[in-house]
């Protein structure tokens, strides 16, 4: 059984509470981790200059507090 690191909890809180339930459930079968929930406006900008984004700020589904989007691997 599986569960998330601290780090991954941290990020995972910024995320809309049916998030935090999916993905803590997600996590008790399959090993993965939270790389991102909420983003400020510079870091969707990285993410929109990296090509990880194809949104600028606020436009994203990571820009809402709580975020209603998330990234895990």
């Amino acid at each position: 059984m599986s569960y998330f690191g601290s780090k991954s909890l941290e990020r995972l809180d910024t995320c809309h509470a049916d998030l935090i339930t999916l993905f803590t459930a997600v996590a008790e079968e399959i090993d993965c981790s939270v790389i991102c929930g909420h983003r400020n406006e510079v870091d969707q900008e990285k993410a929109f200059d990296s090509g990880n984004s194809k949104v600028h700020f606020p436009h994203g589904k990571h820009n809402s507090n709580p975020s209603t989007a998330v990234d895990v691997y």
